[in-house]
């Protein structure tokens, strides 16, 4: 039926309170029939009366298998309802719900004769850590000023939540709601950089990791100041740290710690930068690079590879900011080059180098765009769209031209219902469609 349509956007029209065919099939757990619509190009984020999306009604009822689906093709996982609250608020104020509901189911075992409501004990927790991974944002407030974290009490659900959220802002994520419990064992590996310089970065600069897992991993209350040796993570407060043997992160053993202050150079920024081959943490990422000894034990420091990368922390406590670029030499014509350096993306595909050349006193001149819409991105199905927005034309040039001469808006209505316009409508006595007497003609305004 959906391929026999001669309106393919009908698949996108919406009850009075909002809700697509979509939202009903994700509402109903009917995963063919989402998956036929989302085949037929039904929009993924369309809201309905109250802005929930089909995404957030799956996530409410706990239908895993059309959240996968939609998370596949792309739905937004961070649209917010009329509340505020994205799917992972709602999932993870399920799984709160379930927990309280078995304790309560557990305390009352005796008054019901050892009966007790059996709950699916992954099905949220594994909904809201695939979320996570697939981008959900742990940082949104709702109206209340809560965030998904501040839903979800249980402290090993945190600590997922935050590992797989960083692993998706490094990686794109494979994963189905089912394989999230096993996030927390990964592991961080270095990868060595495209360069001929010495495998021995001087300084080594974190990048900077994502905001929501500022916090320590134990307690989640304390910002995290520990350097666990040899791996250089950075992921629990000073008080925790003195319990924990194997790093959070990596899981390697630690031999010994180390709290990280302030930078002894400009004494305002904390110190995030780790000197090698001495291993000190001791200036921040603005002094670091104009340093040429270790300010503690005055260890020579080698140059910087041309590409250096390093052991990513949990969570960095500043920055870092990229070392300063020589000025280039004046050329004598007054001629401006500007390049743009192709970067590497996560699929191991390179974007072209563009290069621009500005005269003096000349506009630069505007690179061409095919297929570009308005806000930058690239229309990847132009000709279908086009193909659709000209069915949609027709379609309201047949319900509002009169059907008799197809040149004039109708402007005048029978009793029966139908319409054409007044010039052909006072030259009639019979209906052209109903063939009914015309008793009273009424002019539209």
């Amino acid at each position: 039926m959906l391929s026999k349509l001669p309106r393919p956007w009908i698949v996108d029209d919406a009850k009075d309170d909002g809700y697509t065919a979509l939202h009903l099939a994700a509402f109903n757990n009917h995963a063919e029939a989402a998956e036929l619509l989302v085949r037929a190009g039904a929009r993924l984020d369309l809201q309905n009366a109250n802005l929930q999306t089909a995404l957030y009604l799956a996530v409410e009822r706990q239908h895993t298998q059309i959240v996968r689906l939609l998370i596949t093709h792309g739905a937004n996982p961070n649209i917010c309802d009329k509340d505020g609250d994205t799917p992972l608020h709602e999932a993870l104020r399920h799984h709160t719900l379930q927990q309280l509901r078995r304790l309560q189911d557990t305390r009352d075992t005796s008054l019901l004769g050892g009966i007790a409501h059996s709950y699916d004990k992954k099905s949220s927790a594994s909904i809201a850590c695939f979320l996570a991974a697939n981008g959900a944002d742990l940082t949104i407030k709702n109206k209340k000023g809560q965030t998904p974290l501040n839903l979800c009490p249980d402290p090993n659900l945190r600590k997922t939540l935050t590992t797989c959220r960083k692993e998706s802002t490094g990686a794109p994520s494979e994963s189905t709601p089912e394989s999230e419990d096993s996030a927390t064992t990964a592991t961080f590996t270095p990868q060595p950089g495209p360069s001929t310089a010495p495998t021995t970065e001087t300084p080594t600069e974190n990048p900077p990791a994502d905001p929501s897992t500022d916090e320590c991993l134990v307690c989640s209350d304390a910002k995290p100041d520990t350097l666990f040796r040899p791996c250089g993570h950075i992921c629990c407060c000073n008080v925790c740290a003195a319990r924990v043997k194997k790093c959070l992160v990596c899981r390697s053993c630690v031999s010994s710690r180390q709290r990280i202050g302030e930078c002894v150079v400009c004494s305002e920024a904390p110190a995030t930068v780790m000197f090698r081959p001495c291993g000190d943490v001791c200036a921040c990422a603005q002094c670091a690079p104009l340093m040429r000894k270790c300010v503690e034990c005055r260890t020579p420091l080698q140059p910087p590879a041309a590409a250096s990368t390093s052991v990513a922390p949990v969570a960095p406590l500043a920055p870092a900011v990229p070392a300063p670029v020589a000025a280039p030499v004046p050329s004598p014509p007054a001629t401006a080059i500007v390049a743009a350096d192709a970067q590497q993306n996560e699929g191991g595909e390179s974007s072209n180098l563009a290069q621009l050349q500005v005269n003096k006193g000349q506009p630069a001149p505007a690179p061409a765009a095919p297929h570009h819409l308005n806000n930058g991105s690239r229309s990847q199905h132009a000709p279908a769209d086009v193909q659709k927005l000209q069915q949609q034309l027709q379609d309201i040039k047949e319900q509002t031209m009169c059907p008799i001469c197809l040149d004039r808006l109708k402007n005048m209505i029978f009793l029966c219902g139908h319409g054409m316009c007044q010039m052909c409508g006072d030259r009639i006595t019979v209906c052209p469609i109903c063939r009914k007497q015309v008793e009273k003609r009424i002019l539209l305004y």
